[in-house]
């Protein structure tokens, strides 16, 4: 009669050591996590460096001038030749085609509040998960857009950005 295995013993078999020795080779990289304790719209100390002070820095300048409704200052994060995608539209380059999403924003909603729920920043990119409480200008419908935003930064400034969010939740 063959023993059962008691809990937590496992076959091991070949693959199975291969898979585990290559997890043991590969390096490991720390991810940040969105914990109940740390404020919002402060971006994780994980990293370290001048470098990633400055990343840092950024993440967080982004978060208060999105908070705060601050289009100027916004427009100084943005390298000149910026590419920025929102979910199903092509993509629009250069700062005035910010200033022209800017516009279309403001005129499709009457109020928009945002808080940031994870700032991540790794490399060159930072990961913001945002949500936000909007008010649609044609009907006044108020909706719930949970958002991501994936900035790519090169020589301090954004210079592509991608939003994934339910476009469906804008519709009037």
């Amino acid at each position: 009669m063959a023993k059962s295995k008691s809990k937590g013993q496992r076959k091991t078999t070949k693959t199975g050591r291969a898979r585990a020795a290559a997890r043991k080779a590969a390096p490991r990289r720390r991810v940040a996590k969105a914990t109940a304790k740390r404020t919002p719209g402060r971006a994780p100390t994980a990293a370290r460096g001048r470098g990633a002070d400055a990343m840092q820095a950024l993440a967080r300048r982004i978060v208060d001038v999105t908070v705060g409704h601050d289009d100027e200052a916004s427009l100084a994060l943005y390298a000149d030749d910026v590419e920025s995608i929102e979910m199903g539209q092509p993509p629009m380059h250069g700062i005035d085609a910010i200033r022209q999403k800017f516009q279309m924003w403001r005129g499709m909603t009457t109020d928009a509040l945002f808080r940031p729920r994870s700032v991540v920043v790794d490399g060159n990119a930072i990961v913001i998960e945002w949500v936000g409480t909007v008010t649609l200008a044609g009907n006044g419908k108020t909706v719930t857009l949970d958002e991501v935003a994936v900035h790519e930064i090169r020589n301090g400034k954004i210079v592509r950005e991608r939003f994934y969010y339910d476009p469906s939740q804008l519709r009037p």
